[in-house]
């Protein structure tokens, strides 16, 4: 799109309600999650992502992420600073959200012990929690739903047929959060900790995160890795002085739930009519690669075993 299009008019509007400054060319399209787009933006106090969200949010929502990352940034977290508005606000119109521009050497992953180093960094903070958790975080999908949605077609389906049974054992295993709550990043991974072009890592992505039990955000981050790559997390981890212990099939429950309402939603936007074929296409996508490599009792067991 020419400088001077519909993005470019909003990314004017964004450098005017952020003080950021007078643009300095278009805005370049950086990168794409599910709920949001990255754009770059250059202006003359310097280079801001701009995010734009797909999924309007709410201030005081975006007031409580940023608490926590000032919170995490004075403990010792690098992650981009986020900046606020003239007015002193997080969002613009409930869509848009600033950073400052990190620069990340391309191509290259974090390796498993710096994973677990930062998310004992991220424990150590403490940040009281908001509430109780979400359901998203809390609540398996239950019998009915995994029944409704295996039956409800897709090129999908037989693999998720063939699950079932695993993820309703999985279901069963899933216990109350409890107590011992605080706010956690809630989508620490190697896509959202990355190495920057100055050296060191940092964190990104912080708009997922709110209350949780920390054990149960290290427990998720371990199933996403490799076994050996696991115990060298957790080592890590608790070499780094975290404090979260990972010691029962219980402390997989956020890992559980997580996936249960991924595959839900995934499938039903990949059924979507009204999801456009870019949205059905990513579902399917990601539905594949989930069901290629599900959580299961058996993958819990094995990690415990290793630990």
């Amino acid at each position: 799109m020419p400088w001077g299009g519909i993005v470019d008019e909003a990314m004017r509007a964004v450098a005017r309600a952020y003080g950021l400054g007078e643009p300095v060319g278009p805005a370049g399209y950086a990168a794409r999650g599910e709920l949001g787009r990255i754009w770059r933006l250059d202006t003359v106090r310097g280079s801001w992502a701009v995010k734009e969200l797909l999924v309007p949010a709410e201030e005081s929502d975006a007031r409580q992420d940023a608490a926590f990352q000032l919170a995490a940034g004075q403990a010792g977290v690098r992650l981009p600073r986020h900046v606020t508005t003239v007015e002193g606000d997080v969002l613009l119109d409930g869509r848009w959200r600033v950073y400052e521009w990190v620069d990340l050497v391309p191509g290259e992953v974090v390796t498993a012990a710096e994973l677990g180093l930062v998310t004992a960094g991220l424990h150590q903070v403490g940040h009281p929690a908001s509430g109780p958790v979400a359901p998203w975080f809390c609540e398996p999908v239950g019998r009915a739903a995994w029944e409704e949605l295996a039956a409800a077609g897709g090129e999908w389906a037989p693999a998720l047929q063939r699950a079932l049974a695993d993820l309703l054992a999985l279901d069963a295993l899933v216990a109350p959060p409890g107590s011992l709550i605080t706010t956690c990043h809630r989508d620490v991974n190697v896509e959202n900790v990355c190495r920057a072009a100055d050296g060191g890592v940092i964190v990104l992505d912080w708009e997922n995160c709110g209350p949780a039990r920390p054990a149960w955000e290290l427990a998720g981050i371990l199933v996403d890795l490799p076994l050996e790559d696991a115990v060298a997390a957790y080592r890590a981890y608790r070499g780094a002085g975290g404090p979260a212990l990972v010691a029962e099939p219980a402390d997989f429950s956020m890992a559980i739930v997580v996936q249960g309402h991924l595959l839900e939603f995934y499938a039903r936007r990949a059924l979507s009519a009204e999801e456009s074929e870019e949205n059905r296409g990513r579902a399917r996508a990601r539905l594949r690669a989930m069901l290629d490599r599900p959580l299961t009792p058996a993958r819990i067991d094995a990690i415990l075993t290793a630990l």
